[in-house]
């Protein structure tokens, strides 16, 4: 009989696993929710955005309590004597020298560009996924399917499925790597995570 390994690792694949089988799942469900009625519709789909927040709750939490464990505490007034006036904000006492400015600007410019490509990528995916939700459907209906909208579903939710889970198991293994590189860093072990 074979044993279940004691390492954490495998935990965040079968979560990663479960998170994108929970969106493939939620994509489909959203797509063949269009055949039904329209409060029915409605309420199966309102249901579904439910489910999603609920769903997604914990891991928000878990990147803001990273995200806010790594950084310096706040005391709000320890420094001016007046409770909650100080948040730790520093105003720089001048103007910042050329070349410091021409350094943020490029950064701030960078950014922009990076943000702005980052939106026309994700619009013009969104555009081709549409057209071919569409086409499809067509296709489906001129065939005469007893069910279009759900067989819709399914292409869909396994066309989701062929780009999200590759890429979840991919970010998994990226931060399992780096959680390995750090505790050999610190001098770790690095198998069971201790230092």
């Amino acid at each position: 009989m074979t044993s279940i390994p004691t390492g954490v690792a495998w935990r965040l694949y079968l979560r990663a696993l479960a998170e994108a089988g929970f969106d493939v799942a939620s994509v489909g469900a959203w797509i063949a929710a269009g055949a039904l009625p329209p409060a029915r519709r409605r309420l199966a789909r309102g249901a579904l955005v439910a489910a999603t927040v609920a769903v997604a709750i914990p891991g928000v939490r878990a990147i803001r309590a990273d995200v806010h464990g790594a950084a310096e505490p706040v005391i709000p007034g320890a420094r001016s004597g007046l409770p909650f006036v100080d948040a730790g904000i520093r105003v720089p006492a001048g103007e910042p020298s050329g070349e410091k400015a021409s350094a943020r600007r490029r950064v701030v410019l960078a950014g922009a560009a990076g943000l702005a490509t980052a939106v026309a990528v994700s619009a013009g995916a969104a555009m081709a996924v549409r057209r071919l939700e569409r086409r499809w459907l067509e296709r489906l209906t001129r065939q005469g399917h007893p069910h279009p909208h759900r067989a819709l579903g399914v292409r869909m939710a396994a066309l989701y499925s062929v780009v999200v889970v590759p890429s979840r198991l991919l970010a998994v293994r990226q931060a399992a790597e780096a959680g390995r590189r750090e505790n050999a860093a610190g001098g770790g072990d690095a198998t069971t995570g201790t230092g």
